[in-house]
Formats: C-alpha cells, sequence, structure tokens
C-alpha cells in the first residue's frame, strides 16, 4: 500500500468539491508534487507570526514583512498583519511549542500541526492558520471537519486542555472547537473522503 502524504488544507478543499471537479482537485494535488517555499504564497508571514511570539516580540514586529515580500504580495501582507494585530489586540498571549500532528485513513496521511500553540487570556490553543481569500468563506462544513481532523490526529506533544482552533486570519476570528468535533458520523464522512481520495489518486 502507497502512502499518499498531503496537507491538511489540500484535503479539506478535497472534501469541499463535488462530482468531477474532485477529479480535477485530487490531478492538481499529484502534479503539484512535493511542498515548495517558492510557490508558499503565505509562508513569510506564517514564520513571522510564529517568531513574534517565540520570542514575545511586540505587534509592530510583523510590519518588517511587508518591506521585505514581493511588491505584488504588499496590499495583501499589509492588510492581513492589520487583521492579526486586531485579533491580538489586548490579549495576553503566551507561546508553547504544539509538537507535530498528522491524520490517517487508510492509504492517506494528513499533515495537521497546528502552526502556533498560543495561551490566550489562560485558555491553551492549538491553532490552524486559514489564508484563503475573503471571496472563499470559510463556512461552518469546512471549519468543523479541520477541527474534527485536528482533534483525532496523533500528536507528538500533549498540552492539557488544549483547544482545538482555527483561525480566518483575513477577518482575525477564532473558532474554537466544541462537541461537534466529535461525533462519530462526521469521523466517517471523513474516512469515507479519505477512501475517496485514495481511489482517484490511484486511477489518475
Amino acid at each position: 500500500m502507497n502512502e499518499i502524504n498531503i496537507s491538511l488544507t489540500q484535503f479539506i478543499d478535497f472534501t469541499l468539491k463535488q462530482g468531477a471537479s474532485k477529479v480535477s482537485e485530487v490531478r492538481k494535488i499529484k502534479e503539484q508534487g512535493e511542498y515548495h517555499p517558492a510557490f508558499d504564497y503565505w509562508r513569510e508571514l506564517r514564520e513571522s507570526i510564529k517568531e513574534l511570539h517565540e520570542n514575545g516580540y511586540s505587534l509592530e514586529f510583523l510590519d518588517h514583512i511587508i518591506d521585505k515580500v514581493h511588491i505584488k504580495k504588499k496590499i495583501n501582507y499589509a492588510d492581513t498583519v492589520k487583521q492579526y494585530k486586531k485579533f491580538c489586540g489586548k490579549k495576553h498571549i503566551v507561546w508553547f511549542d504544539p509538537g507535530k500532528a498528522f491524520w490517517s485513513s487508510g492509504e492517506i496521511t494528513v499533515r495537521s500541526t497546528p502552526e502556533l500553540g498560543l495561551i490566550i487570556n489562560g485558555q491553551p490553543n492549538l491553532i490552524k492558520l486559514y489564508f484563503k481569500e475573503k471571496s472563499e468563506k470559510l463556512e461552518k462544513r469546512s471549519t468543523l471537519n479541520i477541527l474534527t481532523l485536528m482533534a483525532q490526529s496523533e500528536r507528538s506533544n500533549e498540552t492539557e486542555n488544549a483547544v482545538h482552533s482555527v483561525l480566518n486570519i483575513k477577518k482575525g476570528t477564532l473558532y474554537p472547537s466544541s462537541k461537534e468535533n466529535y461525533s462519530e458520523d462526521r469521523l466517517i464522512s471523513l474516512k469515507a473522503e479519505a477512501t475517496h481520495f485514495a481511489y482517484i489518486w490511484n486511477n489518475i
């Protein structure tokens, strides 16, 4: 059995497709090949946000990244930095190591490592950053799928009382996990999607 290793974003995007568009999505992922930082639009900002919290810098630290990125990115980066600063506001935030995480089902392994481990006003959060454009709404279904997958992942670090969360960084909105993320029906649905993904992958 060949292992198919994909990112959480790739898998969630696949679950939201319908019919033949699922085949197109898998083909795009397969042809894209291994991760390459040159094609990672938000890499500089993700790394800077992590560096900010790891070192306890002030929020103004993020301003330098706007000057460094390509001119075509500057407007998007400036707007997103503004929203992230607004999200942090006057919250008391302390960094902790979120460790590595992955979710497996059949031939599929989904990389689900949280970008951030943040204790926000005393509550530990394992946070995945959502960077889609504002026109691509973060629907409740996709949020629940992300949080379910995170909750069911194998993790290298265990943090007591940590809440799995998705941060829609474009809007500065945090979506924490709830009891809805632990339903057996939702987990079965995700496993079915993984089986469907693997079938398409092996037949194109």
